[in-house]
């Protein structure tokens, strides 16, 4: 599998426009990798996970044919992960030459979010799965998914996914703070190869935050699957998500997780497991 970082940054993405701390103003300086887009990410091509806001320009800048795509799947319906308005460029009228529909998968509250945008949609162009927690789908793109409980919002099903695809798995979890016990208890005889977690907060002095990770929730999560034998020696953990309000720059994030082979993504990042 191929996982393409179109974005790294939580909701405010770095810069925040409407901010003048030390993080946003130094980023405004270096450019480069702590230049952050809002979070989103395309797997092998033809599988997106979630919609920025920044979408159009993502797929642009890293030049992604995103008329390849066959499924998107949406872990939540907090804005920075779900601009669901610009699927309405897919709708006939609007985009041309499309020649098969794009399968949307998310719960309840997501799937009638884009109906709602999406009045009189042609079945040539979109269908669309509700999730149900822990309930796993096989994909027009290939790929088993199983969506998992997140600990984040309160009022919706927040997932995380946990993909299957060719022998490999991956787990791509973010929103979410310390798992809920069903979800570990899900991926208790599991394996995984790729693993990326968020950390929206910077230090925090608790290993199990809820809503979001810190720095100790994500190093206290890769304990545990390694204590339950889930996290092998050849296994991948990647932090997104990122936040100005954590306090650190690309290269001070960089060295604080390097001790626990950890690598930290940034817009544009390609990852092959």
């Amino acid at each position: 599998m191929k996982l393409h970082f179109l974005g790294s940054s939580a909701s405010e993405g770095i810069p925040n426009p409407y901010c003048k701390c030390e993080i946003c103003q130094r980023a405004r300086i270096t450019k480069g990798k702590n230049i952050r887009t809002r979070s989103a990410a395309v797997i092998d091509d033809v599988m997106q996970i979630d919609m920025s806001p920044e979408f159009s320009y993502q797929v642009m800048r890293d030049n992604v044919d995103v008329t390849k795509i066959q499924d998107l799947l949406f872990t939540h319906t907090h804005p920075d992960h779900f601009n669901v308005g610009d699927l309405f460029s897919r709708m006939e009228g609007y985009g041309f030459e499309i020649t098969h529909p794009l399968e949307v998968f998310g719960n309840d509250i997501a799937i009638n979010g884009c109906l709602d945008v999406l009045p009189g949609y042609s079945k040539d162009r979109f269908k669309f799965n509700c999730l149900v927690p822990f309930v796993t789908v096989e994909t027009s793109s290939g790929a088993k998914v199983t969506p998992l409980l997140a600990n984040h919002a309160k009022w919706e099903f927040c997932y995380i996914y946990f993909i299957e695809k060719e022998g490999k798995t991956m787990l791509y979890g973010h929103d979410s703070g310390w798992f809920p016990e069903l979800t570990w208890q899900w991926l208790q005889d599991k394996k995984l190869d790729l693993v990326v977690l968020e950390c929206t907060y910077g230090y925090n002095q608790n290993p199990r935050t809820d809503g979001h990770m810190s720095i100790e929730t994500v190093i206290a999560t890769q304990e545990k699957m390694i204590a339950d034998g889930i996290y092998h020696s050849a296994s991948q953990l990647v932090v997104s998500h990122l936040s100005h309000s954590s306090g650190f720059m690309h290269e001070d994030l960089v060295s604080i997780f390097e001790p626990y082979s950890i690598e930290v993504a940034y817009d544009g990042l390609i990852k092959l497991i």
